[in-house]
């Protein structure tokens, strides 16, 4: 079985989810954290987090858990 890259904890991978949610999301001040054997995607000012999913294009998606104080 093969393994997502979502799936992968190392920390080139972590820096990879980071680079794509400053492009996807269009925000800075970005926290990634691996959990519950996946990682996820935290705006530290406001709280906003996303779930990360793998996609077949190259780039990560975000699916938006919790909306945060924006």
């Amino acid at each position: 079985m093969t393994q997502l890259m979502t799936e992968t904890n190392t920390p080139a991978m972590e820096k990879r989810v980071l680079h794509d949610a400053r492009v996807v999301l269009g925000k800075r001040n970005l926290q990634a954290d691996f959990e519950h054997g996946q990682w996820w995607v935290t705006h530290v000012p406001s709280g906003a987090q996303w779930a990360v999913n793998d996609t077949n294009i190259g780039l990560f998606d975000f699916e938006q858990v919790y909306q945060g104080d924006e």
